[in-house]
C-alpha cells in the first residue's frame, strides 16, 4: 500500500526538513528550558505532543499522493470491429482470394481464439462501413458473398462510431480493411481523428488488407458529346480510357452500332490515360445503342470494365423558337447567341423598343445547308392563333405587356392547350405591374422585391430531369452548379401553384428558408417554366479557371428546349408516349418511368412495364396513375446491377400497344478505378490514436496488446492527494487541543 505513495511537496523538501528541525530545536528549547516551574514528565508529554503536531503538518507540507485505483464497473468495455464493405475489397489478391473473403475467414473460422479472447473482456461490436456506418452482426458479415460498398469513407465512419458510442465504455477500435478511401484531404482528417479519439485514449487497431502494388487493369467510359444526336447531324461519342498498371501501352477500341461492328482505333495510354472520340451520324429517328470496347490487355485482372454501352436519342425535329422582350439585357443576349449557335433551332427575336417601335430578325435553317442560317430582318410580332401556333416555343422576357394588347395574351392559353406548345419566362417576373392573362398560366406567384447574389440548387426533380443532365463533366450536376457563378439577382416568389415541379431553389435564411426559382407545370398539353434568377448569361461568359465548363450554358437552353418541345408530343396516330427520364444512371439511383396519355378510358387501361436487367432476366412493373394528374402513369425502379436495361411497355388499349425504351446504369468510381491498399494511410491512423498496424499472422496478440495498454494507461492516470482527510485534520486538532489544556493547567497560558 505505501509503496504506491509519491509525494509532491508545495515547496522544496530540503526547506521543509530545515523548517522541521528549527521547530523541533524551538520545541526542545522551550519546554525543557523555558518551562522550568512544571514537572518533568508533564513537559516531556508537551514536547511529545508538539514534535507529533509538528510532524503532521511536515508532512502535509510533503503533500502524499497516491495513484487512484482503477474504476471498477460491472458493465464491461466496449471493443468496435470495424469491416470494410466497399467494393475494392473484392480484389483478388490474397492468395487468390478477394480482401473481403480473407477478412470474413478470419472473423467466422478464428482459428486464434481472437473473438473468444476479447468477448470474454469486452462487450465485442461489429460494424460494416463503405460511405456509411452501419452495426452488423457476425452472421451477416458470413452471409455475405463480396462487398457491395459504392465508396469508402474511413473517418467520417470512426467519427460516426465515436459519436454512436459516446455514452458507452469505448476501450478500442479494431479497424480491418485495404486503407483505399475515397474522402477529400484524407491524411489531414486521419490525423485530426487520431488526435480526438487519443485524447479519449482510444486506440484504433488496424489490420491493413491487400498489396500496394496496383493490379493490371484498363477501365473505360463513354458518353454522347449531346443528350441528343439529330438525323443527318455529325456528333461524337467521347471514350475515356484510365490504363494502371500500363505505362505507354497501347490499346485498340473497338465501336459497335446495335451489336454490329463499325470500326475501331488505337490509342496510347500515357500516365494512365487516353481520349478517342469516334464520329457517328444518323439518317432516321429513333433509338440508337452503341457499345464501345477495349480489347483486353497481357495480364488485366478485370476485362468486366473493358466494355460500356451508350443510348442515344435520335432526333429529326427542326425547333422554332420566338423570343420576345420590351428591356433587352445581357441575358436575353447570351441566350439568343446559345440558340444561334444551334443548327437545329431557328430563331425568331423581337424586341419592343417602344410603344411604335419593333426590331425583329428571323434565322431560319438553310435547307441546302444544314449548317448555315439565313437572315431575314422585318419579321413582326404574332398578332393572331396561325402566327403565334407556328412556334413550339416562346421565351419571355421583360415588360411583355407593352409587347402584346391583351387580345394577344389571351391566346397563349389556346397556343398551351391547343398546339401544345412550350412557354419560358427565363428573367423572372414578365410583367412590371399586373397581367392576369399571364399570371394564370404561371407556375409561381412573383413578389414585388428581389434576392441579390444568390446560388440556386437542384431539388431531386431537378437532378432526374435532363435539362441538368450535362454531358462536360464526370462530376454531378449538384456540384458544376455550385462551382458555376451565382446569380446577380432572383425575384421573390411567394408561392407555387398545386401543380408546380420545383426543379430548383434558393436557400435563403429567413423564415420557409427556401424559394422556388426554376419551376415549371403543366397547363393543358404545354408546359410553361419559370426562371426566376438573372444572371445565367455569367455561365456563357466563365472566367479562364471554369473553361471546361465552356459549353454548359449551350447545354442548359439546348437540353431545356429539347425537353419541353419532345416530352410533350404524341407520335402521329398515337395517344400513349413511354418515357424515361434519363438514358444513363447509377447503381442505386432511381429511375423514373413516364406514360402520357389522352383520350383514353382510364377505367379500362392496364398498362406494365416488362424490364429485362442486363443478366437477361425480366422483371414486372406496374404503373400509377397520378393523383394530381391521371394522364400521366409511373412506375420507380432502383437498379443495382451494371450494365443495359430494356424496358417495354405493354398497353391494352390505345397505341401503340407496345414501345420500348432503354438505359444503361454503370458506376464509374475511383473505388474501382484504383485498387491498390494503402497501407500507409492504416498506419496514419493506428499511430496517431496510440494502437498499432497488426498483420494478419499478428492478430492473435491483440488481446496481450490491450492488456497491455491498459496497464500503461492506469500508470498514467493522475494520481490523488491523501492528506485531505477528515481523520488527519481530526488528529491534528486533537493533538493541538490536549496540548493547549494540558498547558493550561499547568499555568504555561
Amino acid at each position: 500500500m505505501f509503496g504506491s505513495i509519491i509525494f509532491d511537496p508545495v515547496i522544496s523538501m530540503p526547506l521543509i526538513f530545515g523548517i522541521g528541525m528549527v521547530m523541533t530545536i524551538l520545541i526542545i528549547i522551550y519546554y525543557f528550558i523555558g518551562a522550568k516551574g512544571t514537572g518533568r514528565f508533564r513537559r516531556l508529554l508537551l514536547a511529545f505532543i508538539r514534535l507529533c503536531a509538528l510532524f503532521v503538518m511536515i508532512v502535509i507540507l510533503a503533500r502524499p499522493m497516491m495513484q487512484k485505483p482503477q474504476e471498477q464497473t460491472s458493465q464491461k468495455p466496449v471493443i468496435c470491429v470495424m469491416t470494410d464493405s466497399s467494393e475494392s475489397m473484392n480484389t483478388k489478391d490474397i492468395n487468390r482470394q478477394s480482401r473481403y473473403e480473407t477478412m470474413k475467414k478470419i472473423l467466422t473460422e478464428d482459428k486464434d481464439n481472437l473473438l473468444k479472447n476479447l468477448q470474454s473482456n469486452y462487450d465485442l461490436r461489429f460494424f460494416g462501413f463503405d460511405e456509411d456506418l452501419r452495426r452488423i452482426s457476425l452472421q451477416q458479415i458470413a452471409s455475405a458473398n463480396r462487398a457491395e460498398g459504392k465508396d469508402t469513407h474511413i473517418t467520417e465512419s470512426l467519427m460516426k462510431l465515436i459519436e454512436d458510442n459516446s455514452d458507452k465504455k469505448l476501450r478500442s477500435v479494431l479497424l480491418i480493411s485495404d486503407g483505399r478511401t475515397n474522402e477529400i484531404d484524407s491524411l489531414a482528417a486521419a490525423q485530426n481523428i487520431g488526435r480526438y479519439l487519443r485524447s479519449m485514449n482510444v486506440p484504433v487497431w488496424t489490420v491493413p488488407l491487400g498489396t500496394s502494388i496496383e493490379p493490371k487493369d484498363v477501365y473505360i467510359t463513354a458518353k454522347l458529346s449531346s443528350n441528343f444526336i439529330f438525323v443527318e447531324q455529325p456528333a461524337s461519342i467521347q471514350v475515356s480510357l484510365t490504363g494502371v498498371g500500363f505505362s505507354e501501352s497501347y490499346a485498340k477500341v473497338n465501336l459497335y452500332r446495335e451489336d454490329k461492328y463499325v470500326t475501331s482505333e488505337q490509342v496510347q495510354i500515357r500516365n494512365g490515360r487516353a481520349e478517342v472520340s469516334f464520329p457517328v451520324r444518323e439518317e432516321i429517328k429513333g433509338i440508337i445503342q452503341y457499345k464501345v470496347e477495349v480489347e483486353p490487355l497481357e495480364d488485366e485482372s478485370d476485362i468486366y470494365n473493358n466494355k460500356r454501352t451508350v443510348i442515344a436519342k435520335v432526333t429529326d425535329e427542326k425547333t422554332k423558337v420566338l423570343v420576345v422582350e420590351a428591356d433587352p439585357h445581357w441575358d436575353s443576349k447570351f441566350l439568343l447567341r446559345a440558340l444561334r449557335a444551334d443548327t437545329n433551332i431557328e430563331v425568331t427575336s423581337v424586341f419592343q423598343m417602344n410603344r411604335f417601335k419593333t426590331f425583329a430578325i428571323v434565322e431560319s435553317i438553310s435547307e441546302n445547308d444544314l449548317f448555315r442560317k439565313t437572315v431575314t430582318p422585318g419579321a413582326r410580332m404574332p398578332k393572331t392563333k396561325e402566327e403565334l401556333f407556328k412556334y413550339d416555343c416562346i421565351f419571355f422576357g421583360k415588360d411583355i405587356e407593352m409587347a402584346f394588347t391583351i387580345e394577344e395574351l389571351k391566346l397563349l392559353k389556346a397556343y398551351l392547350t391547343e398546339r401544345e406548345g412550350s412557354i419560358v419566362f427565363f428573367r423572372g417576373k414578365p410583367y412590371s405591374d399586373i397581367s392576369p392573362e399571364l399570371a394564370g398560366i404561371e407556375p409561381v406567384e412573383w413578389g414585388y422585391d428581389s434576392l441579390h447574389d444568390v446560388r440556386f440548387e437542384l431539388t431531386e426533380q431537378g437532378r432526374l430531369n435532363p435539362i441538368f443532365n450535362f454531358q462536360t463533366s464526370d462530376r454531378s450536376s449538384d456540384i458544376i452548379i455550385r462551382e458555376l457563378p451565382s446569380m446577380i439577382s432572383a425575384t421573390r416568389v411567394v408561392n407555387q401553384k398545386s401543380l408546380a415541379v420545383v426543379l430548383a431553389k434558393l436557400q435563403t435564411s429567413e423564415p420557409g428558408g427556401e424559394i422556388a426559382t426554376v419551376a415549371y407545370q403543366r397547363y393543358g398539353k404545354g408546359k410553361v417554366m419559370s426562371i426566376g434568377s438573372s444572371g445565367l448569361w455569367q455561365w456563357g461568359f466563365l472566367p479562364t479557371e471554369l473553361q471546361q465548363y465552356d459549353d454548359i450554358y449551350d447545354q442548359f437552353w439546348g437540353q431545356m428546349i429539347r425537353w419541353l418541345v419532345s416530352d410533350s408530343d404524341f407520335l402521329p396516330g398515337q395517344n400513349i408516349s413511354f418515357v424515361i427520364n434519363s438514358s444513363s444512371f447509377k447503381p442505386g439511383e432511381t429511375v423514373t418511368m413516364g406514360v402520357y396519355v389522352k383520350q383514353i378510358d382510364h377505367s379500362q387501361y392496364k398498362p406494365y412495364v416488362e424490364l429485362t436487367v442486363p443478366d437477361g432476366n425480366s422483371i414486372t412493373l406496374s404503373l400509377q396513375s397520378q393523383q394530381d394528374n391521371p394522364n400521366i402513369y409511373m412506375a420507380h425502379y432502383t437498379p443495382e446491377e451494371q450494365g443495359e436495361y430494356k424496358a417495354v411497355l405493354h398497353n391494352n388499349i390505345g397505341e401503340p400497344d407496345k414501345e420500348t425504351a432503354r438505359f444503361t446504369v454503370y458506376y464509374d468510381s475511383l473505388e474501382t478505378r484504383y485498387v491498390s491498399a494503402d497501407r500507409d494511410f492504416l498506419d496514419q491512423i493506428s499511430y496517431a490514436t496510440g494502437g498499432e498496424s497488426l498483420e494478419l499472422a499478428e492478430l492473435g496478440s491483440l488481446p496481450g496488446k490491450l492488456k497491455l495498454f491498459e496497464s500503461l494507461l492506469c500508470e498514467r492516470t493522475k494520481p490523488e492527494d491523501v492528506w485531505d482527510r477528515l481523520p488527519v485534520f481530526s488528529a491534528l486538532v486533537c493533538l493541538l487541543g490536549i496540548e493547549w489544556l494540558i498547558r493550561r493547567a499547568s499555568g504555561l497560558l
